[in-house]
This record gives C-alpha cells, structure tokens and sequence, in this order.
C-alpha cells in the first residue's frame, strides 16, 4: 500500500486532532469549514508542535499510519461472535470480554474503501477510523428513557475486552483520548458532524440496563474507564 500521506486530509481531520491535543481555548466545531478559526488553529498546533515536524507540512500532525480515531459499537445481535458480526468491525469482543479479530486489521481502515480494504462500521466516518464491537443487545428497544436491554444484555467484561483492546491502539497509532478520537457511535453525530441513521450505541451500561444514557455521558464513562484501567 503507498504510503497514507499521499492521501489528502480533509478539513474535518484536521479539526478533530486538533481538538485531541488540547490546545484550544475553545475546541473547534468539527463541520469541515476550514474558516479563520480552523486556519489559526492548525497554525498554532504546527507551532505548538515544532520540534521534529516541517512547518510547510502541516499532515506531519498526524501519526504517519493513517489512524486516527476508534468508534465503539454494539452489535445489536447474540452473544455468539458469528463470520458475518466479523464482517464489519475490526475487533469484536464476547460477552466474557474475550477478543475476535475481524476480516480486517485496523491498519487497513487508513486506506479504506469500501468491500474492497478495511470494514465498514460507521456510515460515511470508516476512512482513518478503528471499529470496535461488543457481540451484544440482541432485541433491544429504546422507548424514551426505558431500555429493554433484550435477551444478551451488554456486559462490564464485553466493555472492558473493548477498552483494553482501544487502549492498545492509542499507544499504537497517536490516537489522543478525546471525544473526538474515542467514541461511541452514538456520538459520531454530535461530536463529528457526520449524520447518521438512529444509532444508539452505546447508551446504556452493565450497572443499570434500564436507563437511557446521554451519548455523552456513556462516551465520558468509557474514556475514563479506559484511561484509569488500561492506560
């Protein structure tokens, strides 16, 4: 594969690492707009960033595999990991925390394209991006602030696999911890700007399968999680 900076990186790239490094007074709206603020920030994150990059080469931000974030899903299916869950994530966890590598290596979603290289997970948000599963939620409903979690329930150990495996990625490829860079499905559209079709994953955790969580409240709780246990 040629090397992922021949590839462009487009506008909202840029806005979401640079609200991962925390730089910013005020992190930039991620809505592909590459208006003043974005312009003055990309320019204070190279200056911020000097040592060892290229000021005329402002793709020297990104971590040169290519990743750079890691969505976080649930199935919607049984607790049996089956060839066809495999199919469109690149890790899948059971139950028991236990980990099944996908059709795809993580790797391979720098160069996505779709059927063809990487899996597909997130609409139209795959390029650059990891997606991690928990085999989980089979029948489960949403009716305003009640769950039915359904008959294979998410699970604390299922989460954790997930979170363990995330955590492995992050030193790996540069991904800084942000709601922008680690996030749950469910926050693709708030936090990214990417519209999707009512996704729900993950709102509702182990400690109370009845309760209809925020997206961001679930996010803030699994990036916390995720950086006191494994990181």
């Amino acid at each position: 594969m040629s090397n992922v900076h021949a590839f462009p990186r487009s506008v909202r790239d840029y806005q979401i690492r640079i609200n991962s490094f925390n730089i910013l007074d005020k992190p930039l709206t991620v809505d592909g707009m590459n208006g003043p603020a974005t312009r003055n920030a990309i320019h204070q994150a190279l200056a911020n960033f000097s040592i060892g990059l290229n000021a005329e080469h402002k793709e020297d931000l990104f971590d040169p595999s290519g990743i750079t974030r890691i969505h976080w899903h649930w199935t919607a299916g049984s607790y049996t990991v089956s060839p066809f869950t495999l199919k469109h994530y690149n890790d899948v966890f059971d139950k028991e925390g236990n980990h099944y590598d996908g059709i795809a290596p993580a790797q391979q979603q720098a160069f996505y394209i779709p059927g063809r290289v990487g899996v597909s997970h997130t609409l139209n948000a795959n390029t650059g991006a990891i997606g991690l599963s928990v085999a989980c939620m089979a029948g489960a409903t949403a009716r305003g602030t009640v769950v039915n979690a359904g008959v294979s329930p998410i699970t604390m150990a299922g989460i954790d696999g997930m979170l363990e495996r995330s955590a492995e990625y992050c030193r790996l490829f540069d991904v800084r911890v942000s709601k922008w860079t680690c996030l749950t499905h469910a926050e693709v559209q708030p936090s990214l700007g990417i519209r999707q079709r009512g996704k729900w994953d993950i709102r509702v955790l182990p400690n109370d399968l009845k309760k209809y969580l925020s997206a961001e409240a679930v996010g803030n709780f699994l990036r916390n999680r995720m950086v006191e246990k494994f990181m």
